[in-house]
């Protein structure tokens, strides 16, 4: 019998899941989050404690708290590092497997240690674009390049002569960004050698397939490839001929909420977990951590996703597919429940995080809180850079490239000398920045600015970068939860097991219900 399915037994669910009913006896429900990002991964637990009140046939219930509280505990955290490997910047997804194995079996132990039966379920996210090639007996082709490798120099271009970008995006939405998974294949020479059956699994689609031997292609993370259609649940024959592929070489699609398959017989038994179902969750992190926003208000929901990339924009119930969206440079990535994000990518915390690292190999120590407090007390009229500049994309001596880079507004200074100044500098480019990015996602969508900004992720913790982002743009900003992907992961599958009603505002109200948030005013509007 698989952990937690001890109560009335699985039973289907509407949105093709057989899982679990929350347990009658009041123990949690554990389920497993695999969360991985370009800088570290964690396995995470989720213990679903449900209302008395609740019901788990998707009815409303009798109560203002149909959906009890999630908790969330840490099983396993580690670093996720690139690596140059046969000349391309990789990662060691090898390396990730072994932790992530390694964080399944701990989450099963604590999930016993909490009072639950084991882990129920397991989702899986990750960074957007990156894959692998499997062959056909499932073997990997090669290393799983990383999309800050610069072999898609030139890429673009090549595949505009084919389909022009102003085509690309009224097929796709997705912006033409010089990483995207579009150029990445059509660049990729291991491609024509590889064996008749071979595919390309995005890197959370390996993560399943390795723990089920079931090979799917998840909707919101396929939406970023620049290859899924605008709106549909459909490759674009248009885009994929441009880049010399074909569909076989891609796995079914499958919707967020949908099941992937049990564990894999022998998995389980070498971790010590059941053959527990893995869950498709919003296997783009963004796309988890967006799910996980806890907003109860009508209309556009107002968002940054901040870490090391920040991701701003609108969540919109269709996709915006105007020249003028595209000329702004945003995107359309899906998200759950049919949403879709409407959204620019900007440079975030990856500018502060390398610039201590730089700091730091120079045998520097650095407390990135006392860091914080000293760029405060710094006076923030003095220097600007572009975060979005594409100087800022690779690693390495960050901290130099950013004081190069910054244009004195105020001052004698010819550019900023201590690590204070340099933050500093940073943080109010990235206010500024988010401000002027929100008001044109507003005037491409056409709609009204929202009355507050969500931000989530790990970057939710910076108060002083949250404080200056209220500041910039005149509203409030609600700043949590934290883990808002793994949030998100864990709340989509506690709906797909039948755990908290499926029906639409049920995860944010878990979210809601399970998180502190802080609230920072605009300074001018303050007390």
């Amino acid at each position: 019998m698989s952990p937690g399915a001890e109560s009335d037994g699985p039973r289907p669910r509407a949105d093709g899941v057989d899982g679990p009913r929350p347990r009658a006896d009041g123990r949690p429900l554990a389920l497993a989050a695999i969360d991985l990002g370009a800088t570290s991964g964690r396995v995470m637990v989720g213990l679903l404690r449900p209302s008395p009140y609740g019901t788990t046939d998707g009815g409303e219930g009798d109560s203002d708290d149909p959906t009890g509280r999630l908790e969330l505990h840490a099983a396993h955290r580690f670093e996720n590092r690139l690596e140059r490997r046969e000349d391309h910047l990789s990662w060691d997804i090898d390396a990730l497997w072994e932790q992530v194995r390694q964080g399944l079996t701990a989450a099963e132990h604590l999930a016993r240690e909490l009072g639950a039966d084991g882990i129920a379920s397991i989702g899986v996210d990750s960074w957007a674009v990156d894959y692998a090639l499997v062959g056909p007996g499932g073997e990997r082709i090669g290393e799983v390049i990383a999309y800050r490798d610069d072999r898609t120099d030139g890429a673009a271009e090549s595949v505009a002569r084919r389909v022009d970008v102003g085509r690309q995006f009224a097929l796709t939405g997705i912006a033409q960004q010089p990483f995207n998974t579009l150029y990445q294949l059509a660049v990729d020479d291991r491609l024509a050698n590889a064996p008749g059956g071979s595919q390309a699994l995005l890197v959370p689609d390996l993560l399943s397939f390795l723990l089920t031997g079931e090979r799917r292609t998840e909707l919101t993370n396929a939406s970023t490839t620049g290859m899924l259609a605008a709106g549909e649940n459909a490759w674009s024959p248009e885009m994929l001929e441009a880049a010399g592929l074909d569909e076989g070489q891609f796995a079914p699609l499958i919707r967020p909420g949908e099941r992937v398959g049990p564990v894999r017989s022998d998995l389980a038994r070498e971790l010590g977990i059941g053959e527990v179902p893995v869950i498709a969750v919003g296997s783009h992190d963004t796309a988890s951590a967006v799910l996980a926003v806890p907003a109860a208000d009508d209309g556009p929901v107002a968002f940054i996703s901040s870490g090391t990339w920040s991701l701003i924009g609108l969540e919109l119930e269709s996709p915006v597919l105007t020249e003028r969206a595209r000329e702004a440079g945003f995107t359309n990535e899906r998200g759950v429940d049919e949403t879709f994000r409407f959204l620019k990518n900007v440079t975030g915390m990856w500018l502060v995080s390398e610039s201590i690292a730089q700091w730091e190999e120079s045998g520097a120590r650095i407390d990135l809180d006392d860091l914080l407090a000293a760029a405060a007390a710094v006076p923030g009229d003095r220097f600007r850079i572009d975060p979005t500049d594409p100087c800022f994309l690779a690693p390495g001596r960050m901290a130099d490239r950013v004081a190069d880079a910054a244009r004195v507004i105020g001052g004698d200074e010819e550019r900023p000398r201590t690590p204070a100044q340099l933050v500093r500098c940073i943080l109010d480019s990235l206010a500024e920045t988010y401000r002027d990015e929100l008001h044109a996602a507003c005037r491409l969508a056409r709609r009204p600015l929202p009355e507050r900004l969500h931000v989530v992720g790990g970057g939710s913790r910076n108060r002083l970068l949250n404080q200056l982002t209220a500041d910039a743009l005149g509203i409030e900003v609600v700043a949590g939860p934290m883990e808002a992907t793994a949030l998100g992961n864990l709340t989509l599958q506690a709906r797909a097991l039948g755990a908290i009603p499926h029906r639409p505002g049920s995860i944010r109200e878990l979210v809601r219900a399970s998180v502190e948030l802080e609230v920072f005013a605009p300074v001018d509007c303050a007390g």
